[in-house]
């Protein structure tokens, strides 16, 4: 990889609806930032496989269901991927409209955590500069009971964050799960962590899901002869 060349999207394809589903977003992102795009097929250990991709890419995709989808109605690789990876995974899901990009807005949904909101905002505002779209600050926490911190200061938090940078923000009075489908007009929903914020997202949002990760890790190991077949880099 030449110097200044972007670091790889990875996604995994299965070859299931979302697995396309997941390739095609990753091949538009690759296409809108300049970043090589390599595709995964299975393997006979994709989780390792692709957190060993994912310890030298700039984002790892992988669609929410694959063809092996569990009960709780996400596939095998996500939880592992979302907790473990070394860079930040988008999962993609949701409705035709945001997986065509429609909306043309990305929504950071923040947990009142500052280390994990910082990093969520500025993988939010990078991405609504990069792909030229509005920014939407979402914060939701139920009226009651009485929460003993302020749930207006992460929202005003946030607002300092991106102080000249243009967006909207929301303090919405209702639990995650019902934000985030009430405030479904969005192509992509940013957040960071590994708390409840993040499970519900990843069960429920209308749209692709980027969990960003904040520091990386080294990965001994090296691809295996299988992981190297089932690599077709895409320049």
């Amino acid at each position: 990889m030449t110097h200044g060349t972007p670091a790889p999207v990875v996604v995994a394809d299965d070859g299931s609806p979302w697995g396309e589903a997941a390739l095609r977003w990753a091949a538009e992102h690759a296409a809108s930032t300049g970043a090589p795009l390599e595709v995964h097929l299975p393997t006979a250990d994709p989780v390792h496989d692709l957190m060993l991709a994912g310890s030298r890419a700039g984002l790892l995709v992988v669609g929410y269901r694959g063809a092996n989808g569990t009960s709780l109605g996400l596939g095998r690789l996500v939880l592992p991927l979302v907790k473990h990876a070394v860079c930040d995974v988008v999962v993609v899901r949701g409705t035709a409209e945001a997986l065509r990009r429609t909306h043309r807005r990305v929504t950071v949904l923040l947990s009142g955590d500052v280390a994990d909101d910082d990093l969520a905002l500025a993988r939010t505002v990078a991405y609504a500069e990069g792909q030229h779209v509005a920014l939407r600050v979402l914060h939701a926490t139920p009226s009651l009971p009485v929460r003993a911190d302020d749930p207006v200061w992460p929202v005003a938090h946030a607002d300092d964050v991106l102080r000249g940078t243009h967006h909207t923000s929301v303090l919405a009075r209702m639990h995650p799960h019902e934000a985030i489908t009430r405030y479904a007009d969005t192509d992509l929903l940013v957040l960071a962590g590994r708390g409840p914020a993040t499970r519900t997202a990843l069960h429920h949002a209308p749209c692709p899901v980027l969990v960003a990760h904040r520091y990386p890790a080294d990965v001994a190991a090296s691809p295996s002869a299988e992981h190297e077949r089932a690599v077709h880099a895409v320049r």
